[in-house]
């Protein structure tokens, strides 16, 4: 293989479900005079209509040594011990597999997306002129503020990618060094795909999904677990039906199967299975019709480390108006008139009132939906970031001591 310039570890690949694998596809596709690598874990068959970039290398058990496949038998506490508190199995295969490819391309930036947990070892195993870079997605990696917690600290990398100035904030107290460091760098949706459709092209969408064509649909749509708070929009359904008769939820995304049940428990109990559906998992290239399809966004996440929200941002992209927990990221990124900002999610029926008062004022519906699409694509067009990112892999590239080619 031939050296690269940037090499990307992301535990997903780009066609799977989630937020910063697709931005890496991103990224391959359009920051091409980049020499660039991405490096993810796929064990399943590639799904049908998955585009496979030529950068793209996919990884799996295939090639371990028998001294490998004993270790990964391990008990879980010795298990954890040994690899950097790493617990998860598929991830040490992922970087077993990674340690055998980098030598072969020798980048002169690695970045690792969320995977914090890889930097010593990488630093270890890196022995040409590189920089390592952590792009942290989410709040916080919950690293320990003493000393004795020096295995999760960040020492071992070059620069930190941040998306907000929030999720830097949170951590910096939070350890008792921070070496590297910041670059701020938003998330980015590509304008050209995400975008409004238009009255015919949304009843054309309806009927293809099978959606109601006189309701008003909101729609939820991430990965399928708890702290996402699909429940927190599904036990208020009744409330919200009682003033909007025609509103219909639709839930998009796959991921706990517990949860899954759980959620269609409640549909069942609650006696709303004709104004409630259960997609299950759409492809990444799948989302854009969902948003395109609706006519509300609902981003209820219950979870404190919670990152930029690509969905959300997406939404805001297809000229949704979008009503989403009240998070200290959120409240970086944008204004009240920009998202309806829901304080306290966790308060049974806290998103009730913002949501009926949406789904009952087309006007609001409309004007609140513009304001969206115009601030996204003012603030967070892929164009204008992708051009920021490649210039901060430049710089990064300069103080490896070498030059993109």
């Amino acid at each position: 293989m031939n050296q690269v310039d940037v090499a990307h570890l992301s535990f997903r690949p780009p066609f799977a479900p989630g937020s910063y694998n697709r931005l890496v596809g991103m990224q391959l596709e359009h920051i091409t005079d980049l020499r660039q690598a991405a490096i993810c874990y796929w064990d399943q068959p590639i799904p049908d209509g998955a585009k496979i970039n030529g950068s793209l290398t996919l990884v799996d058990a295939g090639g371990l040594s028998l001294r490998q496949r004993a270790l990964l038998n391990l008990p879980a506490e010795m298990f954890r011990r040994k690899f950097n508190n790493i617990s998860d199995r598929k991830n040490l295969i992922y970087l077993w597999q990674i340690l055998k490819i980098l030598p072969e391309i020798k980048p002169r930036v690695i970045v690792c997306y969320d995977i914090y947990k890889f930097g010593p070892l990488l630093r270890c195993a890196v022995n040409w002129p590189c920089r390592l870079v952590l792009n942290q997605q989410g709040l916080s990696y919950h690293l320990p503020a003493n000393e004795a917690g020096r295995l999760y600290s960040l020492e071992s990398f070059d620069a930190i990618w941040a998306l907000t100035r929030s999720s830097y904030r949170f951590e910096r107290y939070r350890v008792s060094s921070y070496e590297p460091l910041i670059k701020v760098l938003p998330n980015w949706v590509n304008f050209n795909q995400f975008k409004p459709a238009s009255a015919d092209e949304k009843k054309e969408l309806r009927a293809r999904w099978g959606l109601p064509e006189e309701s008003l649909v909101v729609l939820w749509l991430s990965r399928l677990v708890p702290k996402k708070g699909a429940h927190a929009i599904l036990e208020s359904w009744l409330k919200i039906k009682r003033e909007i008769p025609n509103a219909f939820l639709w839930i998009v995304g796959g991921g706990d199967q517990k949860y899954e049940s759980y959620l269609k428990s409640i549909v069942k109990n609650l006696e709303v299975e004709d104004s409630v559906r259960i997609q299950g998992v759409v492809t990444p290239e799948q989302t854009v019709f969902c948003y395109q399809a609706s006519d509300l966004y609902v981003f209820p996440t219950l979870f404190s480390g919670e990152g930029f929200g690509l969905s959300l941002l997406e939404a805001m992209a297809c000229g949704l108006p979008c009503v989403a927990s009240d998070h200290v990221i959120l409240q970086e990124l944008y204004s009240g008139d920009v998202v309806s900002i829901v304080p306290d999610a966790n308060i049974a029926g806290a998103f009730v009132e913002p949501i009926v008062r949406m789904l009952g004022d087309a006007k609001l519906r409309s004007w609140a939906g513009n304001a969206a699409r115009d601030f996204a694509e003012e603030n967070f067009n892929h164009e204008k970031t992708l051009r920021e990112v490649k210039e901060f892999y430049r710089e990064q590239i300069h103080l490896a001591g070498g030059r993109a080619k």
